[in-house]
């Protein structure tokens, strides 16, 4: 399952070694990273980091990619300017 990291402060989050708060953090996942997990619990879930296999606290985890300001401009500039081809292709 494809899931993306997401904090209240848009901070990173630990790669753990043991699903664990006082485990090894294996590595620092940054904000809105893409993970696949391999299970999700109410707690951690598994997850595979750049090759590395460990565990995530799941109130971290979300199915939905946060956008910033920028990337929604664009997505607007994109569709606006798609929508002018279409209008003069109905005139």
């Amino acid at each position: 399952m494809t899931v993306y990291v997401q904090t209240s402060n848009k901070g990173s989050v630990n790669l753990r070694e043991k699903p664990d708060k006082s485990s090894k953090a294996l590595a620092q996942i940054p904000y809105n990273t893409k993970l696949e997990v391999e299970y999700v619990d109410s707690k951690w879930s598994k997850a595979v980091y750049n090759g590395k296999t460990g565990y995530v606290m799941t109130e971290f985890l979300t199915n939905n990619k946060s956008f910033s300001k920028s990337d929604l401009q664009a997505i607007h500039d994109s569709l606006k300017s798609t929508l002018t081809m279409i209008e003069k292709l109905l005139k």
